[in-house]
C-alpha cells in the first residue's frame, strides 16, 4: 500500500487541541484551542522551548508553559496528527486513532486502511479515503473487507451470530459490482485473510467465534467436572446422594402449604446433583419456588457454599431478592465488582444462579464465564417463549437444546389452572389462541377494542393500590405509546397542584426540571430509574415515587424519591436517571410482575409485535389483564411466530 503523495501541514484545529487538553495536565478543552488559535507556529514555539512566547496566551502560567515543552509530542506523533488532520476523517476517529495507536497509527492505516470500521466508520468513506490518498489494496484485501463489513452489518440487523454464505455473497454482488471486482473468491478471500470462519449454518466473525466458544466450552467443562473436582472446598460433592436431597426436600416441604410436583423435586434433584443444569418454564410454573427450595437443599449438603444470584436487569434481579429472600444483583453489577484488577475475587468455589436467562445474550455470558472459577455450580432459569436477548445470541435457548442436563416445568402455580390469563397465555405459547379467551368466564381478562385515552387512565386509576398496577405498550413512541400515556395519567393528577421538582440552572437559576420525554416530575409521580447506580443501590427498571419536592435547594437536594423501600436524595445526577413511571415497555416489564396490567395493542406498532413480546405482555399480570386496543394484533403476532427462532448462531453445536 503506497502513498503517492504527502503534504505536511500544521495540525490546527479541533485534533491537536483535543490531544493537549487529553495529555497536558491544568490545559481544559478551552484553554488548549485559545493556544492553538493564538500561536499559529505552535511547534516551533515549543521546538525552541519559548516559554515566554507561551505565556503571551490568556491563562498560560510558567508552569504550564514549561509543562507543555515537556510533554509535547515527540516528532513522529506530531506527525501523525499532522497526517490525520490532512485525512478529513471524523475528528472522533482521528482523535481514537491517536489514542490507540499513537505514532504509529498512520502506519496502521496504511497497512490495513479497513480497521477503520472498527472504529465506526462507514464502508464507503473507507472506500473514499483509499481514492483520495491512491492507497494500493489488493482485490484479495477488498473482498475480505467486503466480507467483514456484509456479516458485521447482517448480525447487528438480526442479532444472528452467523451469516448463510448464500447470503453474504448475494449481498456482496452490488457492492463488489459498484468496486469493479469479482465476488467469486469473496468467501475464500475473507477465510484467508482471518476475517470470517467457516461453521454450521454458513460463516462467522473471528469475534464472535471465540465469544461463543468461549461460552459453549465452559458450560460442557463445568458440566463434566467430577465431583470435588477443581477445589478443596469442593469435597462435598462426593457426598451426595439421591437420599440426602430427599431428605433436605421434605424438610423444605415441612414448611409450605402446598407439596412439590413431581417435575419440582426432578429439577431440584438435578440442580442439586448436576454441576451445570438448566430449568426452563412458562410464566407461573413456580419457577421461584424451585429457586427457594434448591438453595433450601444446598444449605444442608453445602453449608457454606458462597451463593451468588444475578439477572440481567434490576426489576429482575429485585424481584429474585424478594422471592428467595437472598441478595440479588444484575450481571452488570457482579461484572462491576469482580472484573478487572483491585476487585474482589469470587471464592474458588460457588453456586452462581442466573433468573430470566432467556434475556442474556452472548456478550454478557462471555463476559460472565470469563471471571468465573473452575468449580463453579451454575443453574440457568428461564422461558424460552419470552422476549429473547437485546443483543446478539441465543445462549439460553441453546443451552435447551444440548445435552446439558435440563428441566422443563409445566404446571402452572401462579394461576389456578383454570384462570383466564393462565388460558390466553397457555394460547398464545401453543398458537391455539381463539377470540373466546379475551372473555373468560373467570373475570380475571377484559377486553377493550377502543383506543381510547379516557380509557387507559380510567383503567388504571380504578385500581385498589396503583403501585400494583401498571400499563405497558409495545412502544414508546406514537399515539398511546408509553411517553403518552406517562402524561396522560400524570395529568389525571393535575387537579391537586402538586409541586414540580426543580434544578439549579446556571443561567436561569431554579427552574423546572424536564425529563428526556419533555415532561416534569411531580409530588407523588411514580417514577422509573432509567440508569444504575451501584453506590444507592438502585438499577434501570427500578420504579418508585416522589414523596418530597423542596421549595429551594437543601443540601444539593431538590427532593426525596422512594424506591425499594429506601428514600435517596435528588440529586442533579439522580435527575437525569428518572422518568415517569406510570407506563413502561414490554421489554423494560420482563422479569416484573404486578397484579394488574394494562396491556396496550397500538395499531400503529402492529410490526413490532410478534409473538414472544404478546406472550411476556400477557404473563406480566398475576390478578387482572386489561387488553386495549386492536385484538387482531394478538392473531397476527401468534401468526408471525417468534423472531428470535430466526437467530443464527452456532452455540448450539459447540455445546454438542
Amino acid at each position: 500500500m503506497i502513498v503517492s503523495k504527502a503534504t505536511m501541514i500544521r495540525p490546527s484545529g479541533e485534533l491537536l487541541s483535543r490531544w493537549i487538553a487529553a495529555n497536558i495536565d491544568g490545559i481544559g478543552d478551552v484553554k488548549a484551542r485559545r493556544i492553538v488559535r493564538a500561536l499559529p507556529d505552535l511547534n516551533k514555539v515549543i521546538r525552541d522551548k519559548n516559554a515566554q512566547r507561551l505565556m503571551t496566551v490568556s491563562g498560560v502560567s510558567e508552569e504550564l508553559a514549561q509543562r507543555l515543552i515537556a510533554n509535547w509530542p515527540a516528532d513522529h506523533l506530531y506527525e501523525t496528527i499532522a497526517w490525520l488532520q490532512n485525512s478529513e476523517l471524523p475528528l472522533r476517529i482521528a482523535d481514537q486513532l491517536v489514542r490507540v495507536y499513537e505514532n504509529d497509527a498512520v502506519n496502521k492505516l496504511k497497512s490495513n486502511p479497513f480497521l477503520l470500521t472498527a472504529f465506526g466508520l462507514a464502508f464507503s468513506d473507507i472506500l473514499k479515503l483509499i481514492n483520495r490518498f491512491e492507497i494500493e489494496v489488493s482485490e484479495f484485501e477488498v473482498l475480505a473487507a467486503i466480507a467483514e463489513h456484509i456479516t458485521l452489518k447482517y448480525t447487528q440487523r438480526t442479532q444472528s451470530t452467523v451469516i448463510p454464505q448464500e447470503t453474504l455473497v448475494k449481498e456482496a454482488q452490488k457492492l463488489c459490482r459498484d468496486l469493479e471486482v469479482c465476488h467469486a473468491d469473496l468467501c475464500q478471500a475473507a477465510k484467508s485473510r482471518g476475517v470470517l470462519l467457516r461453521v454450521e449454518g454458513g460463516l462467522q466473525a473471528i469475534g464472535t467465534a471465540i465469544q461463543e466458544n468461549t461460552v459453549g466450552h465452559f458450560f460442557k467443562r463445568m458440566a463434566s467436572r467430577q465431583p470435588g473436582a477443581g477445589c478443596l472446598l469442593a469435597a462435598w460433592e462426593r457426598d451426595v446422594n439421591t437420599s440426602i436431597i430427599e431428605q433436605a426436600l421434605r424438610d423444605f416441604e415441612g414448611v409450605l402449604s402446598f407439596k412439590l410436583t413431581r417435575e419440582q423435586r426432578s429439577a431440584i434433584a438435578g440442580a442439586v446433583c448436576s454441576p451445570v443444569a438448566v430449568i426452563s418454564g412458562g410464566a407461573g410454573t413456580g419457577k421461584t419456588t424451585i429457586l427457594k427450595a434448591i438453595l433450601s437443599v444446598y444449605e444442608k449438603v453445602a453449608d457454606g457454599l458462597a451463593v451468588f444470584q444475578i439477572a440481567l436487569s434490576g426489576r429482575a434481579a429485585q424481584r429474585m431478592a424478594g422471592s428467595t429472600g437472598r441478595p440479588a444483583v444484575t450481571i452488570a453489577k457482579f461484572l462491576y465488582d469482580h472484573l478487572g484488577e483491585r476487585k474482589e475475587p469470587l471464592p474458588e468455589h460457588i453456586l452462581l444462579i442466573v433468573d430470566e436467562a432467556s434475556m442474556v445474550d452472548l456478550l454478557s455470558a462471555y463476559k460472565l464465564v470469563g471471571i468465573l472459577p473452575e468449580a463453579t455450580r451454575i443453574i440457568l432459569v428461564g422461558d424460552a417463549a419470552q422476549l429473547p436477548p437485546v443483543g446478539a445470541g441465543l445462549v439460553f435457548h441453546a443451552a435447551m437444546k444440548s445435552d446439558l442436563p435440563v428441566f422443563n416445568l409445566s404446571e402452572v402455580k401462579r394461576q389456578r389452572a383454570e384462570s383466564g390469563i393462565h388460558s390466553l397465555a397457555t394460547a398464545i405459547r401453543n398458537k391455539t389462541y381463539t377470540r373466546q379467551l379475551l372473555a373468560p368466564l373467570q373475570g380475571d381478562v377484559y377486553y377493550f377494542p377502543t383506543m381510547d385515552a379516557a380509557l387507559v387512565v380510567e383503567e388504571y386509576t380504578k385500581t385498589r393500590s396503583l403501585e400494583e398496577c401498571i400499563v405497558i405498550s409495545p412502544t414508546r413512541k406514537g399515539p398511546l405509546g408509553v411517553d403518552v400515556i406517562n402524561r396522560l395519567i400524570q395529568s389525571h393528577f393535575e387537579q391537586t397542584n402538586p409541586k414540580a421538582l426543580h434544578y439549579n440552572d446556571d443561567q436561569f437559576g431554579y427552574i423546572p426540571w424536564i425529563t428526556n420525554a419533555g415532561t416534569s416530575l411531580r409530588l407523588g409521580d411514580r417514577i422509573m430509574v432509567t440508569k444504575n447506580d451501584y453506590k444507592l443501590n438502585i438499577r434501570n427498571g427500578d420504579l418508585g415515587s416522589i414523596v418530597q419536592v423542596f421549595g429551594e435547594p437543601l443540601n444539593d437536594s431538590f427532593g426525596e424519591i422512594e424506591v425499594n423501600g429506601e428514600i435517596i436524595p435528588v440529586t442533579r445526577e439522580m435527575l437525569e436517571k428518572l422518568d415517569l413511571g406510570y407506563a413502561t415497555t414490554i421489554h423494560k416489564s420482563q422479569g416484573s410482575q404486578w397484579k394488574k396490567c394494562i396491556l396496550i395493542l397500538p395499531g400503529h406498532a402492529e410490526k413490532m409485535i410478534d409473538q414472544s413480546l404478546l406472550y411476556t405482555a400477557v404473563t406480566r399480570a398475576s390478578e387482572t389483564l386489561s387488553i386495549i386496543g386492536d385484538c387482531a394484533l394478538i392473531e397476527k403476532a401468534i401468526g408471525r411466530g417468534a423472531y428470535a427462532l430466526n437467530r443464527l448462531t452456532n452455540l448450539g453445536c459447540v455445546l454438542r
